[in-house]
């Protein structure tokens, strides 16, 4: 009983994480000040950057999960590295909107391709479709998971590239600097509760791509026995 109490409550939880991500985006958009040379563009700040800094971390994770795959040949690193690189893909993908719609606000154009920050970026994104590729087009589930495993590295290098792109570029034709040390209080405040609110997200969304991985995997276990039977 003990057990099934704790479950219910730890889901609960989890559902509360999940949801705290609406009243900390309106909480971004009403609470700090506007900055006055950019305007109300600025408050995309509070969502694009907690949602590109996921997108960098996951394919650590993944790439992690993978190596440990490769060593041990445990299928759940293979779950994990999966569920990783699928949510880095997804942040990836909520990235590029905001980006651009700031920029077309702040600077005039959506995109740039003479941009070092954009284009490390980019090739960021591309590495995750080209880990999927690889795992579509590979039929053999453990050369499939082998295969994927490098791809989730080269994306975790390509990760480390956009990381150190935006710290070493140092005059971007179309990306802000880093600003954490320039903030105000109430700016800081805002952008730290935004971060903490989209890693949870991304916790809670990690938790429920590798149980749907495991539920998958288990009924196409469950349907080839049956058809063989």
């Amino acid at each position: 009983m003990l057990k099934t109490g704790t479950g219910f409550w730890r889901e609960i939880a989890f559902l509360v994480f999940a949801l705290v991500i609406l009243p900390v985006t309106l909480f971004a958009m009403t609470y700090p000040p506007t900055i006055i040379e950019q305007g109300q563009a600025q408050r995309i700040f509070y969502v694009h950057v907690p949602v590109a800094w996921v997108a960098l971390y996951a394919p650590f994770f993944s790439a992690v999960a993978g190596l440990l795959y490769i060593f041990t040949r445990n299928e759940r690193f293979d779950v994990w590295s999966l569920a990783n690189a699928r949510l880095a893909f997804l942040f990836a993908l909520g990235v590029l909107p905001s980006g651009m719609l700031w920029g077309s606000i702040e600077w005039g154009t959506y995109w740039r391709w003479s941009d070092e920050r954009l284009m490390s970026f980019f090739v960021l994104l591309m590495t995750l479709v080209g880990y999927f590729l690889v795992r579509w087009y590979t039929e053999d589930p453990r050369k499939q998971a082998v295969y994927s495993a490098v791809m989730a590295i080269i994306s975790a290098l390509a990760a480390i590239l956009t990381w150190y792109a935006i710290r070493i570029v140092e005059k971007p034709d179309l990306h802000p600097p880093p600003l954490l040390n320039q903030m105000s209080p109430k700016i800081k405040q805002t952008f730290w509760i935004s971060v903490l609110a989209y890693h949870l997200f991304f916790w809670v969304l990690l938790r429920l791509a590798v149980r749907q991985e495991y539920f998958k995997r288990v009924f196409l276990r469950a349907r080839a026995g049956a058809a063989n039977s």
